[in-house]
């Protein structure tokens, strides 16, 4: 079944071999000229499929580029965007051998360890740098979010940092705790935005169900600020009647450091 589904794609692809004329952009201010057609395997869910495509080459830049590529989603990979998603959370759920197995027990598809391994961080890289750009545009108020609704009454934010055991590469040139001063762990910066208006039979408060949403990064403080503010924004900081933020009290969390507490926009502000 999975070898009579993948034919179909293939077969459904070569209808269109995105040949787009003589010249295209090439996306650095010149044009590429059409050069011939080119295979191009690509790893679905269903198994690999060729995909026969125009490909461009730019003399001035001197790279190629195949815009059907681009159409499809599979711009410098060899791997679905179905595919993809399926690998990011097999990664995301163990050792990358391990989701490796995953994929092949599960789908019947047959990845290296070490190509989950970089489709995964690609797809963490490129995921990342969506969420600074938003963040960015929300935090200089180029993108004008709407309150939530319903407007919670109040929002609580935890922020902390914890270490992650890295291996050596990962660690290389940072300094650490240990008597020898090399670093083992990097830490990862957190916070969590919830709300909470009931109580238990006991009298504790109740955190309402699915109301948090999380940051985690090994971003400096800086980059972190900038992430925690726009989500404070986008949860409705500048709405609510009150505003709590916990930590620690580590320099990066409040003042005289980065100040990340102080950074977030609220009518009443509680530590």
């Amino acid at each position: 079944m999975l070898k009579l589904g993948g034919g179909m794609p293939g077969q459904l692809l070569a209808a269109d071999p995105g040949h787009r004329g003589p010249r295209v952009p090439c996306g650095q201010g010149h044009e590429a000229e059409f050069v011939a057609c080119r295979d191009k395997i690509i790893d679905t869910v269903l198994g690999p499929v060729t995909l026969t495509r125009a490909w461009y080459h730019c003399a001035a830049c001197g790279h190629g580029l195949a815009p059907r590529d681009a159409e499809l989603g599979v711009a410098g990979t060899s791997m679905s965007p179905g595919l993809t998603a399926m690998n990011d959370r097999a990664a995301a759920a163990g050792p990358f051998a391990k989701a490796a197995g995953l994929l092949e027990d599960l789908a019947g598809v047959r990845l290296t360890a070490k190509r989950v391994e970089r489709a995964a961080e690609a797809s963490g890289a490129a995921q990342a740098a969506a969420v600074r750009g938003r963040a960015a545009l929300i935090t200089s108020r180029k993108v004008v979010l709407l309150p939530p609704s319903p407007l919670p009454d109040k929002l609580y934010g935890i922020i902390d940092g914890t270490g992650v055991p890295m291996t050596a590469k990962e660690t290389a040139g940072r300094d650490g705790k240990g008597e020898d001063g090399r670093a083992r762990t990097r830490e990862v910066k957190l916070a969590v935005f919830f709300t909470q208006d009931k109580l238990d039979d006991d009298g504790y408060p109740v955190r309402d169900r699915d109301s948090s949403s999380y940051i985690a990064t090994f971003e400096p403080a800086g980059v972190f600020a900038g992430l925690v503010k726009a989500e404070g924004i986008r949860r409705g900081a500048d709405h609510v009647r009150q505003m709590t933020i916990t930590g620690d009290g580590a320099a990066w969390i409040c003042y005289p450091d980065v100040g990340i507490a102080d950074l977030i926009p609220v009518p009443r502000l509680s530590r």
